[in-house]
């Protein structure tokens, strides 16, 4: 946000050089990109943080200056009573609104205006601080919104068919014109206001053009509203329309302070555009926006602070920052003003004190405490993440991470319903709309991406994924999942193993866990219920020794049905003597498979005759309960 130095003196008296300045606001939260000389006045370029929106203003920058400086702050002269005004001639109007969405609708219509160029004092303020001059009320809008921080929207009257304002809700692709001459389609629950025949606003972002004031504008009804920051800034992401009104709407703007920025912009259009007020004051809403009560503990404070701050000097910065103090036994209760929506707590108004104490006067100490010994609840090991991923990545995969939030469109490409997908109330697009149930469709999604490029792709993320129809019953685990373009099932399956060997699982068909893995038409993929994989995780390692003796190796095709499960076959295989210490399925054609057996004896050498023995006796049992044949 820029800000002029000369504007910023209209409202408070400043002693410091730009430069002390900059610093004093930095150091007080108010971040100071920059200080530059334009065409003879000094312009600040300031970082305004999201829970400070009483600073997108000149007199909320003033507010601040005014509590470093410990001035008073000085507000515009006010000259037009509203609450005591009698218009000569009222003009009809009807306003609906849902105070759900529109929380405070203040508005009064104004009559014989002449719309026409702004005078170059007005013109000036607002070049300085990047807004270009249109006509004299548009001006005047936006003049008062930067002073003030409350947008403002000014409506040719005569414009709005059947006197009626109806602040609804889009029903999403509805087109709308804005005043600039941009057409757009609206996202469903846009916030609108509509007349009796069209949509003649987009709340909170632009104006229509078919409710714009122009030059041949006579009557204007001029708006001061409070709007739904969820939905304000969800219109605004999806149209990827910003505006300095949405951005103060997004924060929170000051929704008590609607009727004074309403008689600032008054004074001005009738000082700069003449004309008579020509209705009664419109100030709709379902509650008092008035300031609220915080405690104080000064216990409290100094616990929080680590320091002691003298009472005195708490009152006395408290009072600087318009807080109105008051000590009462061991508390002080401060009354919060409604353009400081960022002070709730205790806590809000101890970092107040803090940042006007200056951050600088605390001593530089050292942490102290002592080092955790047990596991806190929340505890998560990430050695064995770690592990995990320097197996895959070692077996030429690379890890990738992507978004919790996916389409309607990915989770019925992978035959999942979406009624039993949770669903997110205020999704920024379609594409991020519900949370995903599985890793599998951003995997996917990746390899196809990145095909053009690459002849051999391996993925895998490791990641949280969500379940249950809703709130109530939702839950998340952690989900491991590779994709590959070029290894086959085997290959993913003796990854899968290595896994769960390094966890000190079994294998993957006796832990019933490889039916995880499956073919689809990108590549071969798989995915591990990783929380669950955690559970049965032990890091107990069993030293075994070396063998002195050497192992003896052979090969058995059989001929055996192909509906029997590899996994059975082996399991059968390793029960016939203790000295098989592995069986690997080594080829697959048709219906004969051919299995790699490896013999030791960890007592001496295995003679022929012993293997025999052991080769007769798996033939004889595989016969008996699978049919098999050896291959001849």
């Amino acid at each position: 946000m820029l800000v002029p130095l000369s504007w910023l003196k209209e409202y408070v008296d400043i002693t410091f050089s730009p430069a002390q300045l900059g610093e004093r606001l930095t150091e007080a939260g108010l971040g100071v990109e920059k200080i530059e000389k334009i065409d003879g006045d000094i312009i600040f370029d300031l970082e305004i943080t999201p829970n400070r929106p009483d600073w997108l203003s000149i007199i909320g920058v003033a507010r601040e200056i005014a509590a470093i400086e410990g001035k008073k702050i000085k507000l515009p002269r006010i000259k037009n009573d509203l609450e005591k005004n009698k218009p000569k001639n009222v003009l009809p109007l009807t306003i609906k609104t849902d105070y759900k969405i529109n929380p405070r609708f203040t508005g009064i219509i104004i009559d014989g205006v002449r719309v026409k160029e702004s005078p170059g004092w007005l013109k000036e303020k607002l070049l300085k601080m990047n807004q270009r001059p249109i006509n004299n009320i548009v001006d005047i809008t936006n003049f008062v919104m930067l002073e003030f921080g409350n947008p403002i929207h000014a409506f040719d009257y005569n414009k709005i068919e059947g006197n009626i304002m109806q602040v609804k809700q889009a029903r999403g692709g509805e087109p709308f014109k804005s005043v600039d001459g941009f057409n757009y389609r609206l996202p469903k629950d846009a916030v609108v206001i509509c007349d009796s025949k069209k949509i003649i606003d987009l709340c909170g972002i632009k104006g229509g053009y078919n409710s714009g004031t122009f030059d041949s504008t006579k009557t204007i009804f001029v708006r001061v509203p409070v709007e739904n920051p969820v939905l304000i800034r969800h219109a605004s992401q999806y149209l990827a329309l910003r505006s300095e009104a949405s951005s103060i709407f997004e924060r929170g703007v000051n929704a008590g302070g609607t009727i004074e920025a309403l008689k600032r912009c008054v004074d001005l259009i009738l000082e700069l555009a003449g004309g008579e007020i020509a209705s009664k004051t419109y100030d709709l809403k379902d509650q008092e926006f008035n300031p609220w009560k915080v405690k104080l503990r000064p216990e409290r404070l100094n616990k929080i602070t680590g320091i002691e701050i003298k009472e005195t000097e708490v009152l006395n910065i408290l009072e600087k920052l318009n807080l109105k103090p008051k000590k009462s036994a061991e508390i002080i209760t401060v009354t919060v003003p409604t353009y400081r929506n960022d002070l709730k707590i205790e806590e809000d108004i101890i970092e107040e004190v803090a940042r006007l104490y200056g951050y600088n006067k605390f001593p530089k100490t050292l942490p102290f405490g002592e080092i955790q010994t047990t596991e806190i609840p929340y505890f998560k090991n990430y050695k064995t993440d770690e592990k995990v991923k320097n197996i895959l990545t070692s077996c030429g995969f690379s890890e990738i991470y992507t978004y919790s939030l996916i389409s309607e469109r990915a989770l019925e490409g992978m035959g999942i319903n979406p009624d039993k997908a949770l669903r997110i109330d205020n999704p920024v697009s379609l594409e991020y709309e519900y949370l995903r149930p599985t890793l599998k469709p951003n995997l996917i999604k990746a390899l196809i991406q990145n095909k053009p490029n690459f002849d051999e792709i391996n993925l895998f993320e490791l990641g949280k994924v969500y379940s249950g129809k809703n709130i109530d019953e939702a839950k998340e685990e952690y989900y491991l999942s590779g994709i590959s373009n070029k290894k086959n099932y085997y290959e993913i399956k003796g990854i899968v193993e290595a896994i769960l060997d390094e966890l000190g699982i079994p294998s993957g068909d006796e832990a019933g866990l490889t039916k995880n893995i499956e073919v689809v038409d990108e590549g071969i993929i798989f995915e591990l219920n990783y929380s669950k994989l955690l559970e049965k995780t032990t890091n107990k390692k069993i030293f075994k020794p070396l063998p002195k003796y050497p192992p003896v190796m052979e090969d058995i095709s059989l001929v055996i049905n192909t509906e029997i499960k590899t996994a059975d076959i082996i399991s059968e295989i390793k029960k016939q003597s203790e000295i098989i210490k592995n069986v690997t399925l080594l080829d697959q054609f048709d219906d004969t498979r051919t299995f790699h057996i490896i013999y030791q004896d960890m007592q001496k050498n295995l003679s022929k005759e012993d293997t025999v023995k052991i080769r007769e006796k798996i033939l004889k049992t595989l016969k008996e309960k699978f049919d098999a044949e050896i291959r001849k």
